[in-house]
């Protein structure tokens, strides 16, 4: 789907100032005096705006933002004149963010008719940018090319900043495969332009050999953890990003003051992952969870938790926030249908005693981010948006992300650098994105109140700018509604509900 917007501000043309900067993008008058007016000749002229350092949440303000050629131009409290066909859009009250950047999505997991509906969502929500976390050799194409196609103009859609290869546990790659096939697999997958190794499941020689073997490629390992090789090893070996706190059992599980036991009875197959749970809980120890965290630390092992994932996971059918939740109408009706499906099948298969140790074990979940955090774990924003994660709206799910990791006690910053700055620093773009600075990439949120008093303000977005184009928010408004009415004109099809009710990676 293919969006445009243009602002609906009016052009300020000054006759014989333009006539005298016409090709020309900045043009001081005067004598070029530090308080002399700055003339504009192309752009988007945000004035009067307060621009939040995602370094360290300093604000500066009564400043205009200027953005052309897809990077922002110039950062000023000096007077700007907009002419020629530069155009002026009031940022008063204003405060500008770099882009949103959600770091676990599936968009590849869309049928191919609804993918560009997930990117418009993306971008109401202010997302400009996003790790996919599906892939293979045809996908690895089909993002290039997309990529390709939104850096021309020829379509709006996100940045996709990496994607993988298939992913090594599923079907294609089964999870119980040799060291030998593992290896080829990684050198398979370099071949063909995977960006990293993931995996959702793998045996112990497996693990172990891709870990080596991605090493040697020049590329990196993110996903689940595997039970049969514990987070510390795993983070020594170089696993660079851990998904959903470790899926499965997660790094709970290396918590546990009697974690080798549990972890050989799971691994065995004489302990399920369910009965685990408890025993977990009972023998935490919160000791050996930070001298975890410090070793997370040490190795640069970076997390996504995915909090949002983990509670609908958790809690399908116990909690209406999801299945009453207005934002479904950004839904098409057949993945409606397989996530009530999910959700009713969730609801059969645990009765109220073991929902309520569902619950218990999401509440533990939620206090780690906190603890990463305080000893020095880098994180970043994800949240698991996809057609088989039951209840993950796109676009959405981030803000709720956001929500959520503030109720574990991170601060309002700590968790905006989480989809700006940290994003910039895990792919080692700090020179083009993360921080809204001159000559950084123009991919823009403009929020009507400050986010560093409260997270909820990162929802109230006044417009975007993705790669240098400006969407108002009656723009975004209309990307929104377009999908609803694609989806609420949308036929049920039957055969479309063969879509997966639950989703593991």
């Amino acid at each position: 789907m293919k969006t445009a917007s243009r602002p609906n501000s009016t052009k300020l043309l000054i006759g014989a100032i333009a006539a005298s900067a016409v090709g020309a993008f900045v043009v001081a008058c005067g004598g070029g005096g530090s308080d002399e007016p700055i003339n504009v000749t192309s752009g988007t002229v945000f004035k009067n705006a307060t621009v939040i350092n995602t370094r360290d949440g300093s604000l500066q303000s009564g400043v205009t933002v200027v953005v052309d050629g897809g990077k922002i131009r110039t950062i000023t409290a000096r007077f700007i004149n907009p002419i020629g066909t530069a155009v002026a859009i009031d940022a008063t009250g204003k405060f500008i963010v770099p882009g949103f950047m959600d770091m676990h999505t599936h968009y590849y997991d869309s049928p191919v008719g609804e993918q560009a509906a997930a990117g418009a969502l993306l971008i109401a929500n202010g997302i400009t940018a996003i790790r996919e976390m599906r892939g293979s050799a045809e996908i690895v194409q089909s993002a290039k090319q997309l990529n390709a196609d939104s850096a021309a103009g020829r379509v709006d859609a996100p940045e996709i900043l990496i994607i993988p290869g298939e992913i090594i546990g599923l079907n294609a790659v089964p999870a119980s495969q040799s060291a030998a096939a593992a290896i080829q697999e990684v050198q398979k997958q370099k071949a063909y332009g995977a960006g990293y190794i993931k995996t959702v499941r793998a045996n112990r020689d497996a693990t172990l050999a891709f870990l080596a073997e991605a090493k040697n490629q020049g590329l990196h390992v993110a996903g689940h953890l595997s039970q049969s090789v514990s987070a510390k090893e795993s983070s020594d070996l170089g696993w660079r990003a851990v998904e959903h706190l470790g899926a499965g059992l997660s790094i709970l599980l290396d918590c546990s003051s009697n974690e080798d036991a549990l972890r050989a009875g799971v691994v065995a197959g004489t302990t399920s992952t369910i009965a685990a749970r408890q025993p977990i809980l009972d023998t935490y120890s919160d000791s050996k969870c930070q001298a975890l965290a410090q070793t997370f630390a040490k190795n640069g092992t970076w997390h996504v938790p995915t909090l949002i994932r983990l509670r609908t996971g958790s809690l399908a059918t116990d909690d209406t926030l999801y299945r009453t939740d207005p934002n479904l109408v950004y839904v098409s009706k057949a993945t409606r249908a397989a996530w009530e499906g999910a959700a009713v099948a969730y609801g059969q298969a645990n009765d109220a005693a073991s929902a309520a140790r569902l619950r218990t074990y999401y509440d533990k979940l939620q206090t780690l981010p906190k603890l990463l955090k305080a000893n020095g774990v880098k994180m970043l924003a994800g949240s698991d948006t996809s057609v088989i994660a039951t209840w993950v709206i796109p676009g959405f799910s981030l803000h709720q992300e956001f929500k959520l990791l503030a109720a574990s006690g991170l601060k309002p910053l700590e968790i905006l650098q989480m989809t700006t700055i940290n994003v910039a620093e895990f792919f080692s773009r700090e020179s083009t994105m993360g921080t809204v600075e001159e000559g950084k990439n123009a991919d823009l949120v403009l929020l009507d109140a400050n986010p560093l008093a409260d997270i909820a303000n990162l929802d109230k977005i006044s417009a975007v700018v993705l790669k240098g184009k400006y969407f108002s928010k009656a723009a975004l408004d209309k990307m929104k509604s377009d999908v609803a009415t694609m989806f609420a004109n949308q036929p049920l099809e039957s055969a479309s509900l063969a879509v997966a009710n639950t989703h593991v990676d």
